[in-house]
């Protein structure tokens, strides 16, 4: 994704405390001035030397995600995930963004007093943090980075299938997603939300956190595809480039997560065939199809799928935990099922 995308294609944020004033003088910007700074797919093949990472969908964690676990002292955070495909690998960027300075260094002072004494060079930022973990699956070997800068704390986290990780490798990482924090104060993204009718209609399940208009790779990290670069092909050929994002709260679970993709063919009969490629299985009475999908862990993390089309367009909505390796609630069923019918009749109003 180009970062002129990126800076001028999202993120219409809801109901943000980032206005408020930062006590110590930090960081006193928005969820969008954050995202636009973050590496982009381009630049982390750069940084990794393999075109085959691919980037995934942004997550706003602002109020009410998370509502309940939250610490106080957090204004938002905003991460976003890379895919190696053709091999279980990952990297997650989480930027999180506290009230002031002494926050962040106390939730550093707490990574280490849980995680134990870490390596103090090469030096990044402010203060950094350096950690190698066990982890399992295709990509055993995980690592995870905390670099703070001022009053927001970076944590990166890479799983790798190689052995072999240094701390020069993980200050390389570091210095690529820390680097752009120091001017973070000068940075005024300009927002641009994705059209509302992309997205769902207003209701009582769930509640904006952000939107976007975002490239069509995004949606193959998105829905875990197994064949990213066949379906990529796929839809490019149906002409679709780009696609409407909203990231939203589950209001009956705020640990849930659920994330809406929306998709604009250019007859009804293309988004009827993708509706039915992409269904996890046979639609209900009321056209939409559902089903849960286990991706990771023992016993298995899973998410919930839905898709349906309505006329010209095709929708596809996950329900997640906020926290990886969790599984979905079972709340998401029902509400996220209103939602989706909710939105398939307003998208039948379009035309």
């Amino acid at each position: 994704m180009t970062r002129v995308l990126r800076a001028a294609a999202l993120v219409a944020v809801a109901g943000l405390a980032a206005s408020c004033a930062v006590g110590s003088g930090g960081f006193n910007g928005k969820p969008a001035d954050v995202y636009s700074i973050i590496p982009t797919q381009a630049d982390v093949r750069s940084l990794m030397g393999d075109n085959n990472w691919w980037e995934g969908v942004p997550s706003f964690e602002v109020q009410p995600l998370n509502a309940a676990s939250a610490p106080a002292t957090q204004r938002y955070a905003v991460s976003q995930e890379y895919r190696h495909i053709g091999t279980d690998e990952y990297l997650v960027a989480r930027y999180v963004v506290f009230d002031k300075a002494a926050s962040a260094t106390t939730t550093m002072t707490d990574i280490q007093t849980n995680y134990g004494a870490s390596p103090s060079t090469p030096k990044v930022g402010d203060q950094v943090l350096y950690y190698g973990l066990q982890g399992s699956g295709g990509a055993p070997y995980a690592t995870r980075t905390f670099v703070r800068v001022g009053n927001i704390v970076l944590a990166l986290i890479w799983s790798r299938k190689d052995r072999g990780v240094t701390v020069d490798m993980l200050a390389k990482n570091a210095k690529k997603f820390a680097a752009p924090l120091k001017d973070l104060s000068k940075v005024h993204a300009k927002l641009r939300a994705a059209d509302p009718k992309s997205l769902p209609p207003p209701g009582l399940q769930i509640t904006l956190l952000g939107s976007a208009e975002m490239p069509i790779e995004a949606f193959m990290v998105m829905s875990l595809s197994s064949l990213p670069e066949t379906i990529l092909a796929v839809m490019r050929n149906a002409g679709i480039t780009t696609f409407a994002y909203g990231d939203y709260a589950l209001n009956n679970d705020t640990h849930m997560e659920v994330q809406t993709a929306l998709f604009t063919f250019s007859s009804n009969t293309d988004a009827t065939d993708w509706a039915a490629a992409f269904s996890p299985g046979k639609p209900d009475g009321q056209g939409i199809a559902f089903d849960y999908f286990p991706v990771s862990g023992t016993p298995a993390a899973g998410v919930y799928h839905f898709v349906f089309s309505s006329g010209r367009y095709g929708a596809f909505l996950i329900c997640k935990s906020s926290v990886d390796g969790e599984a979905a609630s079972r709340e998401c069923e029902d509400q996220v099922h209103t939602a989706a019918l909710g939105w398939k009749l307003a998208l039948g109003g379009l035309g």
